[in-house]
């Protein structure tokens, strides 16, 4: 038994006859339709293809129900749990498939955890920042305000990561006069794992040099500058990290043939020195963020044993 029938709910489609007075760009968009659902009338909105920006479709909506001002739903196949999340925050009505029934204007919100939907998109660059940011610090409540003066975030971009943040529900927002902090109920640990999801790599691609093409820019980097922190052996191929900005004039190897006159060099998203202490050696949190796609069981543990310990 699918979720509307659990619900009670009976919805048949018919074409609405009001289309031609809609732009043509929101025709680009959506399939537009009579939805008649229990007696109710209503609009569905199929996406065509990607759904537009939330405040373009709240635009959108308001053009709708200027030529007809009747409820209107989202009809969709998946989404992502973050922007599934942005529209249960808007009140913005959908129908996912058989999973989940989000109708406000009925007082019906239902999802199935059997079919929950698994599609986890990942956080920006900025949004990871400000976490990895909030995993080094020893409080309760991280006000965003102190994020500004470390990570050098514009108001806008920094707003943008919290929100993101929270839109994971493992963060909730909460004001303190006019500054904005985030609180969690997760230890440092869980909170790591249940995030691990949503992380992206912290370069955007690796390859090789010859050690004698290493510069002053270029950091120690991966399981050989782990291992410095824990009780790893150093691998036999050295790591090294640079930033986008200073690997203009590299070009990278795409074999290796000899851990004696090679290294691995990783072009990193961010400055690898951004969280460090000494300005010399990449935080091991950037380590083991850019360890995530090859961990293996010994780095699994080395890891978990650096967040037990915090």
């Amino acid at each position: 038994m699918n979720t509307l029938d659990i619900l009670g709910l009976k919805i048949s489609y018919k074409k609405w006859n009001k289309e031609k007075q809609l732009p043509l760009f929101i025709l680009n968009d959506f399939l537009v339709q009579k939805a008649i659902i229990n007696d109710i009338e209503c609009l569905s909105l199929t996406p065509k293809g990607d759904l537009p920006t939330l405040p373009a479709f709240k635009k959108q909506i308001s053009i709708i129900k200027e030529i007809e001002n009747v409820p209107i739903f989202l009809q969709l196949d998946v989404i992502s749990s973050f922007r599934r999340q942005n529209l249960l925050e808007n009140k913005i009505p959908f129908i996912l498939e058989d999973k989940i029934v989000y109708l406000p204007f009925m007082a019906t919100y239902l999802t199935n955890t059997q079919h929950e939907d698994k599609n986890v998109e990942k956080i920006s660059l900025a949004t990871q920042l400000l976490f990895t940011w909030i995993l080094y610090q020893n409080a309760n409540k991280y006000y965003v305000s102190d994020a500004v003066k470390s990570l050098g975030f514009s108001n806008m971009t920094l707003t943008r990561a919290y929100r993101q943040l929270c839109a994971t529900q493992l963060f909730e927002e909460h004001k303190d006069g006019r500054k904005i902090f985030l609180t969690t109920s997760l230890s440092k640990v869980d909170l790591f794992n249940k995030m691990k999801a949503y992380l992206q790599p912290t370069f955007y691609s690796q390859g090789y040099i010859l050690k004698k093409e290493i510069t002053k820019d270029m950091i120690p980097a991966g399981e050989f500058a782990f291992s410095q922190y824990t009780h790893l052996n150093p691998p036999k191929l050295k790591t090294y990290a640079i930033e986008k900005k200073h690997s203009k004039n590299i070009k990278l190897q795409k074999e290796c043939y000899s851990y004696d006159e090679q290294v691995e060099l990783q072009i990193w998203r961010y400055n690898p020195l951004l969280f460090s202490q000494n300005q010399k050696n990449i935080d091991v949190i950037s380590l083991i963020l850019s360890l995530l796609g090859n961990a293996d069981e010994r780095l699994e543990k080395e890891i978990k044993k650096f967040f037990k310990k915090d």
